[in-house]
């Protein structure tokens, strides 16, 4: 997974870039509203052009920043806080979890090689299932082939237990499969 470049949205303090970082992937772009996130994200990943707003992430900053389509790992952590069982639960018809749809905007414009996203297990019952049915249904209607993981922080190396969905994506005519992204370590 070499020469990949990373684009990712709702970075907050780096969480997917630091991952990406150790497996040699170079932070190309991040996106974070949070001013105390961002901050800290630039401490660390300093030479990674910073969006403030997911809006503003198009197919055509991307391209004059520097990023390629076919060499792109678009990750993001988008908002939980309308799916998440602590909430109240409007799903993707919320305000901030809908916020998926802007990554599908991206998704769509720019076409990256690999996708991967992040919510809580929240997104699994939300509307009845109907929410993680919209999320895959939207990346089959945007030609991607999918694959989601449950994972638990307890089993790598985290001292507590914190189960997250993550769901892979790459295009259809892909000779990767997205399980091949999720088999990533």
């Amino acid at each position: 997974m070499t020469n990949l470049q990373q684009v990712s949205l709702f970075s907050g303090i780096g969480g997917f870039d630091l991952a990406g970082e150790r497996n040699g992937i170079q932070s190309l772009a991040a996106c974070e509203i949070d001013e105390h996130a961002r901050a800290t994200f630039l401490k660390h990943f300093p030479n990674t052009h910073m969006f403030t707003d997911v809006r503003e992430v198009t197919r055509d900053a991307l391209l004059n920043i520097g990023a390629e389509p076919t060499r792109t790992l678009l990750t993001g952590g988008f908002p939980c806080q309308d799916l998440s069982g602590a909430g109240r639960r409007a799903g993707l018809a919320g305000p901030r979890s809908g916020l998926f749809y802007e990554v599908a905007r991206i998704i769509d414009e720019f076409g990256p090689s690999f996708v991967l996203l992040e919510n809580v297990c929240g997104l699994l019952s939300s509307a009845g299932g109907r929410d993680m049915g919209s999320v895959i249904g939207t990346l089959e209607e945007l030609r991607y082939k999918w694959a989601y993981r449950v994972l638990d922080s307890k089993f790598y190396g985290v001292a507590q237990q914190r189960r997250r969905v993550f769901i892979a994506a790459v295009p259809r005519e892909s000779r990767i499969s997205p399980e091949q992204v999720l088999a990533i370590r």
